[in-house]
């Protein structure tokens, strides 16, 4: 395949952790598997600025609701106020419907550039992306490019907003969710296609780090490598200093956490646990300065803890190695699936929160059914199973064996890029006849 134009495009402001990230993996592995093929990554707020007014709205409900049944009630209302104005099927029709934002954006990049394939990395962002392809190609009088959805996480398919069955594909990491598109949605069987989950691998360690590969500018000494409690302050590298194997790692990532995560801190700070702390407050400065502060209660078992809004990519390497050579290292974060699913194929266990967000509520049972580690409803439940672990490690090595097992079965990267790569070029060699809108069946 040759000369073929791919562009993906993902939203950046719709949750902190996993969707730009998914679609910088994803692009990764249609380069590795288009050779020839010029594929580009772009944002969706670049095209369309009213996205990031909505990422705006969502990182206010899940900073500032009080409680999860608040959060789940008003990111609903959210989802429910988007699929109003995007109703279902109306992607497919040659202007967007009446009152909607506009595309103009969109349609214009795409009545310039002109790809074969545009993938949207949510299935809402690839409704847009086949609204604006079909008024690009009624305007131009020319067949629209193929559209396709990556989905990132299932959980989003259980939104009317993220629901379509006029897309000509959808990826999707588990088979229960292409069940799920076909009977519920009514999506064609032979446009949805079971690729297994895509992990981020080394794209995390991307993300985790500042720009250029530098620290955040965090934590309580404001050093930019994040704060240290006290002892070797590693190589000139950057590297992580590696106290002793003997110790658990502990990785905490308060990522849209709220306080607590620092509770945690605080509890394994007044038990004066004796382990390797790591705490990313990604993008959180003042969350991790005083997690910091906390550290001092640990007395002597505190210093190797680390705290950070950023790693350098050295440190980021240098901590997921060491938790997963060590059998009774975890992380603790919320239950999102990137996070459990990266974890995972390193085979670290998890110790998890609820979110709150209606889309990642499978995300428990995964880690139930797998054995990949706990999952809790509150926060009391999470610092007891803190102590659990800590107190059990034998329990922690349980659950990194189930781990690895799933890695293996599940987790294949190469496997996932074969059956994506397959997938695309099986979609862009089809006889491109031209194509008709839902509402007039007129050709394009």
């Amino acid at each position: 395949m040759s000369g073929e134009r791919v562009h993906v495009l993902s939203p950046r402001t719709w949750g902190e952790f996993g969707n730009y990230l998914a679609a910088t993996r994803f692009t990764a592995v249609l380069r590795d598997q288009l050779p020839g093929a010029e594929v580009t990554l772009l944002t969706a707020e670049s095209l369309l600025p009213w996205v990031g007014d909505v990422g705006a709205r969502i990182r206010d409900i899940t900073l500032q609701s009080p409680d999860t049944a608040t959060r789940t009630r008003r990111y609903q209302a959210l989802m429910a106020e988007l699929a109003a104005e995007w109703p279902a099927g109306c992607e497919a029709g040659a202007a967007p419907p009446p009152g909607a934002r506009a595309l103009d954006g969109l349609v214009g990049h795409l009545r310039t550039h002109r790809p074969d394939l545009v993938v949207g990395a949510k299935p809402f962002v690839a409704r847009l992306c086949l609204a604006a392809a079909n008024a690009a190609a009624h305007a131009d009088g020319r067949p629209r490019p193929r559209v396709a959805a990556h989905v990132t996480n299932p959980g989003l398919l259980g939104l009317d907003v993220h629901r379509s069955a006029c897309l000509d594909l959808t990826f999707v990491g588990f088979e229960w969710a292409r069940t799920l598109l076909v009977d519920q949605v009514g999506a064609p069987q032979d446009r949805v296609r079971t690729v297994g989950p895509l992990v981020a691998q080394h794209e995390l360690g991307n993300f985790l780090t500042g720009p250029q590969g530098t620290g955040g500018d965090t934590g309580a000494a404001g050093t930019g490598d994040g704060a240290r409690t006290g002892g070797d302050d590693g190589d000139a590298s950057g590297t992580a200093p590696r106290p002793g194997a003997e110790r658990p790692e502990v990785i905490v990532f308060s990522n849209r956490g709220g306080d607590t995560y620092l509770r945690a801190v605080e509890h394994l700070a007044r038990r004066q646990a004796d382990v390797d702390l790591v705490f990313v407050g990604y993008g959180d400065e003042d969350t991790t300065r005083r997690a910091a502060a906390l550290a001092a209660e640990a007395g002597e078992a505190g210093r190797n803890w680390r705290f950070h809004t950023r790693l350098r990519q050295a440190e980021y390497f240098a901590y997921i190695d060491g938790a997963a050579r060590r059998p009774h290292s975890f992380l603790v974060s919320k239950a999102g699936p990137a996070t459990v699913l990266e974890a995972a194929y390193f085979g670290i266990p998890v110790l998890t929160l609820d979110s709150g967000l209606p889309m990642e509520a499978w995300v428990p049972g995964l880690v139930r059914d797998q054995r990949l580690g706990r999952c809790c409803r509150t926060g009391p439940e999470l610092l007891s199973a803190l102590d659990a672990w800590l107190d059990r490690p034998e329990t922690v090595a349980e659950h990194r064996r189930h781990a690895l097992a799933y890695a293996r079965t599940a987790l294949d990267q190469d496997a996932v890029g074969r059956r994506i790569g397959q997938a695309v070029r099986d979609l862009l060699r089809h006889d491109r006849a031209p194509r008709t809108t839902v509402a007039s069946g007129e050709p394009l």
